[in-house]
């Protein structure tokens, strides 16, 4: 068998092979609806040890979420990093990517949902995000909201925001701490908290 689960107080964790294809590795998810063991209605599903692109991983979801319900959420743990992407098995399909380090210069985080950032944005770092993105830290890097969204950092001193075609430079003020930005009326509106 290439699949080992682990379970503990409404969390599973699938443990795949590395070497084993997607197609097997939704027959070996297809085999456990039939066990009582796994009937759980709500809780987290979380997955390790295949290599897949973001459709796979999508179709991946989509059978966890018709084996084991809506009110499940689906946990997949990067283990190069220390980021997770949650999704969201609601009918919307949010999804929402944690990371739980600060992004140096240089660095760029891309999510087609929200973004959590445990730690700062320096100077040089980047988040693109079709959602809203959370700095809980200093923000002095640059973010792009593809279309509509906020941006909230507990420090908040960006070099740029973009929220879809508005654009905002880093202007010289008296440092702000808790702050959200929005697009408003073709411009960004800083907001203080």
């Amino acid at each position: 068998m290439s699949l080992k689960v682990k379970g503990n107080n409404g969390k599973i964790e699938l443990l795949f092979d590395e070497d084993i294809s997607i197609e097997k590795a939704l027959c070996e998810i297809d085999a456990l609806k039939n066990n009582s063991f796994f009937a759980i209605s709500e809780g987290e599903i979380a997955y390790n040890g295949l290599n897949l692109t973001y459709d796979e991983e999508m179709a991946l979801f989509r059978r966890v979420k018709k084996i084991f319900g809506k009110n499940i959420k689906f946990n997949k743990r990067h283990t190069l990093s220390n980021e997770e992407i949650l999704y969201s098995l609601s009918e919307n399909e949010a999804i929402l990517k944690v990371i739980n380090k600060s992004l140096r210069s240089g660095e760029s985080v891309v999510s087609r949902g929200d973004v959590i950032v445990y730690g700062d944005v320096n100077a040089g770092a980047r988040v693109e995000a079709d959602g809203n993105v959370t700095v809980v830290g200093a923000l002095r890097g640059s973010i792009y909201i593809k279309n509509k969204g906020c941006v909230y950092a507990t420090y908040m001193e960006p070099s740029q925001i973009r929220i879809g075609n508005v654009i905002s430079y880093k202007k010289r003020a008296k440092k702000v701490g808790a702050a959200l930005c929005r697009a408003e009326n073709g411009e960004i509106i800083l907001e203080c908290l």
